[in-house]
């Protein structure tokens, strides 16, 4: 990713509430609205990778993701053998999304917690050293990883094609960036799209509640200048605003370009306060990505 590269746009995927039908008309309303990528997560239902495939199956053009397949979940040779088996079938269209959960997460599954950069960095070892048994496409796959801290940012710099930031203020974007060099900084960002301050916020709020209790985040908002009286009630509304944009297209728009003078080359929005079931909740991203490109184009 150099400085000149035209900022592409994800969008975060809730499989875990969708039916395979569901799935399918997500991807192509993603890939009609003229988005670049969709990401899914790995949470407690569908699996990544499975359903990473039934997105790329019922698209032509749009990239897939994972964000992020969790590392303890399955060995590196497994997650190498899934990532190669979906671009032998779909083509250059699949990247890996990489990253450690957290202790809550993971713990209960019966996973020993360990250093995360001790973990990860021995995984990829294990990753690139990995030999497939099949006709695998030659092509590298691109591969992200989820990095709060400046070990995991430096790790992903060294390693990887770039990083996930998420739930991180204007400010880290830029220091994120000076990390990870030359790589591609992506920006994990639920937006909400409503203007009324109270319903705003506390729809963001919702939105990032399952976050809030996270020491690992606690720690790395103390690092942005947050007090933990930020933490409570589920967010002050300084907190809220530094991280969540709302408000209007205008607004929003002001605040992704803010992200990108920043560094950010991959804005992965998880849109809040827009009807995706019906083609007006589209047709208002796609007029928020249109206006975000013209105004990089211009700049």
């Amino acid at each position: 990713m150099t400085p000149s590269s035209p900022i592409t746009f994800g969008i975060m995927c809730a499989a875990d509430r969708m039916t395979q039908t569901g799935l399918q008309r997500f991807a192509q309303q993603v890939e009609a609205s003229g988005l670049d990528q969709i990401w899914v997560p790995e949470l407690l239902g569908r699996d990544p990778f499975l359903t990473a495939s039934a997105l790329l199956s019922a698209t032509q053009r749009v990239r897939v993701g994972t964000a992020i397949a969790n590392v303890y979940v399955r060995d590196a040779r497994a997650t190498k053998s899934a990532a190669y088996s979906l671009t032998d079938a779909f083509g250059d269209r699949f990247d890996l999304g990489l990253g450690v959960s957290n202790p809550l997460g993971n713990e209960p599954r019966g996973h020993a917690w360990l250093p995360p950069v001790t973990k990860l960095r021995d995984f990829v070892d294990r990753y690139d050293a990995a030999d497939l048994y099949f006709q695998a496409p030659e092509a590298r796959i691109p591969r992200y990883l989820a990095a709060h801290g400046p070990k995991l940012m430096k790790l992903a710099g060294e390693r990887f094609d770039g990083a996930f930031s998420y739930l991180q203020t204007l400010a880290y974007s830029k220091i994120a960036k000076g990390l990870l060099g030359e790589g591609r900084l992506n920006l994990m960002q639920p937006t909400v799209f409503l203007e009324d301050p109270e319903a705003a916020r506390s729809l963001a709020r919702k939105a990032i509640k399952i976050y809030m209790p996270l020491e690992n985040y606690h720690r790395a908002w103390r690092e942005r200048g947050f007090e933990d009286t930020d933490f409570n009630n589920g967010g002050s509304d300084t907190f809220i605003d530094a991280l969540i944009p709302w408000g209007n297209l205008a607004t929003i728009n002001a605040a992704y370009r803010q992200q990108l003078a920043q560094g950010v080359g991959h804005i992965i929005m998880t849109p809040l306060g827009l009807d995706l079931d019906h083609d007006s909740g589209w047709q208002t991203i796609s007029e928020l990505t249109q206006s975000v490109r013209a105004s990089d184009a211009t700049a």
